[in-house]
């Protein structure tokens, strides 16, 4: 009991001493059924540092495509964590020019409505582009960048067409929303998935992005420039995915997935950090 109550004070110490964790109390329980010191072999007595110093440890060994997937069962409850890259395309880029064209082409792969883009861009802007309507909104646009992306149920009168397909014959496939997020400091080609590949260049074409895919499962990029030894991307191609995406990754996601059974019924609840591993910084930590 003693050892516990002096595990909770510290957490405590360490949740309140970063900002990002301002709900750092409904935590506590959660944290404490997940003190993975032990599991990860790293001599440390709490769990945000212990996570953080293996985050740390996993860039280090491959900033190119960082991953780790472990299962844990502690005390009835099993654990998935998984450590990796973040390779979803940051909303809040689309002030650049050049990502509003990867996100309308993103947009376009998901037969989103034509107006879906610009409602977006007003959410986080303030500027009025294309033909909407913004009296179709409910809320009131903030004007600045998003904070997470569940603002896109309120930023668009779609909500509902963000989470399958809306093309004909994909409608079984996931949407636009798995594809979008907030915290994401740069594209690294070696893990985008094939919508975002797409996204980059109007020539690549399904064919191509699945050839990159391909490659890279054969090859690590260091160098953009390596994308010429892709059949199907020439030069220009190359040099302009060069202005948009990089080979390593910024931005690091640490996600842990719990589920326990409580009176007999499955409860699972997940916990992601986002943490910028040259910083050594956490810029965000989400519960559901």
């Amino acid at each position: 009991m003693i050892v516990l109550l002096a595990l909770f004070f510290s957490l405590g110490a360490i949740f309140y001493s970063l900002e990002a964790f301002k709900e750092a109390k409904s935590y506590y329980d959660y944290t404490l059924k997940l003190y993975l010191k032990q599991s990860l072999d790293i001599t440390n007595d709490s769990l945000i540092p212990i996570l953080v110093k293996k985050a740390q440890k996993i860039y280090q060994e491959n900033p190119y495509n960082p991953y780790y997937d472990k299962t844990l069962n502690i005390e009835g409850i099993k654990i998935k964590l998984t450590i990796e890259g973040d390779n979803k395309l940051n909303i809040n880029l689309i002030k650049n020019p050049n990502y509003f064209k990867v996100f309308k082409r993103l947009s376009q792969e998901f037969c989103m409505p034509t107006d879906f883009i610009y409602y977006v861009y007003y959410w986080i802007s303030g500027k009025k582009e294309g033909n909407i309507d913004i009296e179709n909104l409910n809320y009131m646009p903030p004007l600045k960048d998003m904070e997470s992306k569940e603002e896109l149920l309120y930023a668009t009168p779609y909500s509902n067409l963000l989470y399958k397909s809306n093309c004909h014959g994909k409608k079984h496939q996931k949407g636009i929303w798995y594809f979008l997020d907030t915290k994401n400091q740069t594209l690294n080609i070696n893990t985008l998935p094939i919508p975002i590949l797409k996204a980059l260049n109007k020539n690549i074409t399904n064919s191509i992005a699945k050839s990159i895919v391909d490659y890279r499962e054969n090859h690590i990029l260091k160098n953009i420039q390596d994308l010429v030894n892709v059949r199907g991307l020439s030069l220009d191609d190359v040099y302009k995915i060069q202005n948009l995406a990089s080979t390593t990754s910024n931005t690091i996601i640490i996600k842990i997935v719990s589920t326990e059974k409580m009176g007999g019924v499955k409860q699972t609840s997940t916990t992601r950090l986002y943490y910028l591993p040259l910083q050594n910084k956490i810029i965000g930590i989400y519960k559901y």
